[in-house]
């Protein structure tokens, strides 16, 4: 077992306390494993609503049964990005992708607002997302109704990469309706990332707590349509705070949707109307970031990515089939073309992403 075993199981029994993780590695020297022996020695010391430890390796063993990994801060994969901001996160779950870590070739922006946009405001949000991943950009945003949900599918629309930040744990997607967009977002090579451990329900104070991930995760914040108690200004101040840039897209003066983000620009925030000024503001060109444009999946490649990123590890054709229920030849025909578009490789064990 390593320190990631450690964690995850003290994680579960504090439901991720920022501050009782915080003061467990301090007096633990910095490790997890001996903060779990102090406590698995000395349950008194874990808070009242605490449940009791769970082995280690038994419960690293079931989060991984769900295709999710655990980063620590003090591991190479961790996200750069996230180190230096208030109030780091001490590990980070993760879905999808190769690594935790962003392509370094590319510039991450942070798409959100409300969840009861309008058309007009949905419209404006996939439009901007849509022409940033055109130009190469990563679009993180939380998966929520509205803006949120507009901001992925403006990603995938230009066959770009887009990453969910979620409030809860990754082995159950909320909103359930977006279950469907989160494995289009992890076919597309996207990722979801929590604080939180499988089993963690999106209680209210987590979005606010993950919107320091998402704007830390971010160059620049996007605001699109937040009214005046939106959850899109949390994740403006956490920009603000992170030395990040924060962009707004201004709306009519009547609309209290706006309310929000008028503030914000009042405020000094920059305001924009197309995305070629967020392009300039990085010195982006259109379509020059970009190491390539990723094609749209098929239902089909949607359906063995799913099943190789659940199992994660190696699968043979015949274990694919059984997992996706698709024809013989449709599977053989959907390898082949994820294999040459580089989505996924071929080892002696089997075809893995």
């Amino acid at each position: 077992m390593n320190e990631t075993h450690y964690y995850h199981a003290i994680a579960i029994a504090t439901q991720s306390g920022y501050a009782t993780m915080r003061k467990y590695r301090s007096v633990s020297g910095g490790s997890w494993e001996a903060a779990y022996h102090r406590l698995k020695n000395n349950s008194a010391l874990l808070p009242e609503y605490a449940a009791p430890l769970p082995d280690p390796e038994a419960a690293y063993e079931h989060m991984a049964s769900f295709g999710i990994r655990l980063i620590l801060d003090s591991e190479k994969e961790f996200p750069e990005a996230l180190r230096n901001i208030p109030y780091p996160p001490f590990g980070i779950y993760v879905r999808g992708g190769p690594s935790a870590s962003l392509p370094s070739s590319r510039v991450t922006i942070a798409v959100v607002g409300t969840r009861r946009a309008s058309a007009e405001g949905k419209k404006i949000a996939r439009s901007f997302a849509r022409e940033l991943a055109d130009a190469g950009c990563t679009i993180a945003s939380g998966l929520a109704f509205g803006i949120d949900s507009a901001a992925h599918e403006g990603a995938l629309d230009a066959g770009g990469v887009t990453v969910a930040i979620l409030a809860g744990g990754l082995d159950s997607v909320y909103p359930h309706s977006h279950r469907a967009l989160a494995e289009r977002i992890l076919a597309s090579g996207g990722m979801l990332i929590s604080e939180y451990p499988p089993g963690e329900p999106p209680l209210a104070y987590r979005f606010i707590e993950r919107n320091r991930i998402m704007s830390g995760l971010s160059r620049g914040v996007l605001i699109v349509e937040a009214p005046e108690s939106s959850g899109a200004l949390a994740t403006a101040r956490y920009a603000l705070e992170q030395d990040r840039e924060v962009f707004v897209v201004p709306g009519a003066i009547t609309s209290t949707h706006f309310k929000g983000s008028h503030t914000l620009i009042r405020q000094g925030a920059e305001l924009v109307t197309s995305p070629d000024e967020i392009l300039e503001a990085y010195g982006i060109e259109k379509n020059k970031c970009a190491s390539g444009k990723r094609v749209v999946a098929s239902p089909e490649e949607i359906l063995v990515l799913k099943a190789l990123t659940d199992i994660s590890v190696p699968a043979d054709v015949d274990k694919l089939i059984a997992l996706t229920r698709l024809e013989p030849r449709i599977v053989n025909q959907t390898l082949s073309f994820l294999l040459i578009r580089g989505t996924i490789k071929e080892s002696d064990g089997g075809y893995t992403i």
